[in-house]
């Protein structure tokens, strides 16, 4: 299609959705695409970190077998090569120290349920990755339904404590569908027929991943433009140019056809008039999960897991995630690294802690449960956060979801809060942009 005669689309947001759904548009050739990025560079909460020649991501990511939406964008990115896939193991730590819990053998043995629980946990994660249609139970909190599906004991010792740190706060509102799509996507992770965790990595992780895309966004003509905030959005038609939107950057006002917003939903209403209109009434009622993320560059091991699931309420992080025991350590100059993550409400006192102080009060915990970690093993020490990282589901969302066509015309919307029945991930952001786009060309 000639140039002249494509329609212009801004798509605001330089994360994996934005990305994504840009070279979605591009490649039908019916739009002029132009990616504005508010950093210096692409990636959103998926964007690397580099120290010293050791370069990683920002926040832990893996990929697993069944992410068919994710594993479709990297084979477009020609990464299909780069990836491969590891056998991982888990582990619980609580009152009775670290345990093991990546086998039949380790399910039997372990410490914090009795034989009985076991049993019911057992048939309970069976029975609830069966479930074929989740919109069943939307309407039941996730407490309500996991005491109903495990058992009251088992939802003490072992379901409570796993969502009072996964959701930091909002657990009790939680819809039982999320927690069901998660049992049912870790469930899948255990694949292969001897049911152990295969997760899988590119070479070079996300640094690589971007690379890929911005040459990819090239080959297809996309415009990306870095270090461009959106300041205001005009969800009227500009009196100079008819049918078009305008959007106030920080280079000045520009027009456009038609307007994708991949951001978060808090940022978006940033961009818009205060007073009541279509897309403000459409879009605020979503509540969002924070996280403050430490990650520590390590000198050695501190255990065999991919995860440290945490059974312990004492322990200020959700859990000890070792992404070396997945990525190759000669990929990281033998380094390890160690992410300490805590999911979190706006209302939580952690966020009034300065860096230094959570890195602290962190550190501290973490010797409680790895005694022999000493200073000198710690090469480096960071701290990422970000205020909107997780949509709350609650019940009856499923009933009421947010679609890619606003109230407002020529307005789109691919983010987070379309995300229904699992938490936020890679695969399912991916599967987002795609849906919007289709949706974008077909109309």
């Amino acid at each position: 299609m000639p140039e002249n005669s494509r329609e212009s689309i801004a798509v605001v947001g330089g994360g994996i959705t934005g990305v994504a759904a840009s070279i979605e548009l591009a490649k039908s050739q019916r739009f002029q695409v132009t990616l504005l990025e508010k950093e210096t560079r692409l990636g959103g909460l998926s964007s690397s970190y580099r120290w010293q020649d050791t370069v990683c991501d920002r926040f832990y990511h893996v990929i697993l077998p069944t992410d068919a939406c994710l594993l479709e964008f990297l084979r477009d990115l020609g990464l299909e090569s780069q990836l491969f896939w590891k056998r991982t193991r888990s582990g619980f730590y609580g009152d009775r120290g670290l345990t093991s819990f990546a086998s039949a053998v380790d399910f039997l043995r372990f410490p914090y349920l009795s034989f009985f629980q076991k049993i019911r946990l057992g048939l309970g994660i069976f029975r609830s990755s069966s479930i074929k249609d989740l919109s069943a139970v939307d309407g039941l909190t996730a407490p309500e339904w996991l005491n109903r599906m495990f058992g009251p004991k088992v939802y003490a010792q072992f379901w409570e404590p796993l969502l009072l740190t996964k959701f930091g706060g909002a657990e009790k509102r939680l819809s039982a569908s999320l927690v069901g799509a998660i049992i049912k996507r870790l469930y899948a992770a255990r694949g292969s027929a001897d049911k152990q965790e295969r997760m899988g990595h590119v070479h070079g992780g996300y640094q690589k991943i971007w690379n890929a895309a911005r040459h990819r966004l090239c080959q297809l003509d996309v415009t990306v433009r870095a270090r461009t905030p959106v300041i205001h959005a005009s969800i009227h038609a500009a009196d100079n140019e008819k049918n078009r939107l305008s959007l106030t950057t920080s280079s000045g006002t520009e027009y456009y056809d038609k307007l994708l917003f991949t951001i978060p939903t808090p940022e978006i209403l940033k961009t818009m008039p205060q007073n009541a209109h279509p897309f403000r009434n459409e879009t605020a009622r979503v509540e969002y999960i924070g996280v403050i993320c430490v990650l520590l560059i390590l000198r050695r091991s501190l255990s065999p897991y991919y995860v440290i699931n945490l059974l312990d309420r004492e322990l200020p992080f959700t859990g000890i995630i070792e992404s070396t025991n997945v990525i190759p350590p000669e990929e990281t100059g033998g380094r390890h690294l160690i992410y300490l993550p805590k999911y979190l409400t706006s209302g939580d006192p952690l966020h009034n802690l300065d860096d230094d102080d959570i890195v602290r009060l962190f550190l501290e915990k973490l010797k409680s449960v790895f005694p022999e970690l000493k200073t000198g093993d710690i090469l480096h020490k960071t701290v990422f956060r970000s205020s909107y990282t997780q949509p709350v589901q609650e019940p009856h969302r499923m009933e009421d979801p947010i679609g890619a066509r606003t109230l407002v015309s020529n307005v789109y919307l691919a983010n987070s809060t379309q995300i229904l029945n699992t938490t936020l991930n890679n695969d399912a952001a991916v599967s987002v942009a795609q849906t919007a786009a289709k949706k974008i060309v077909k109309e």
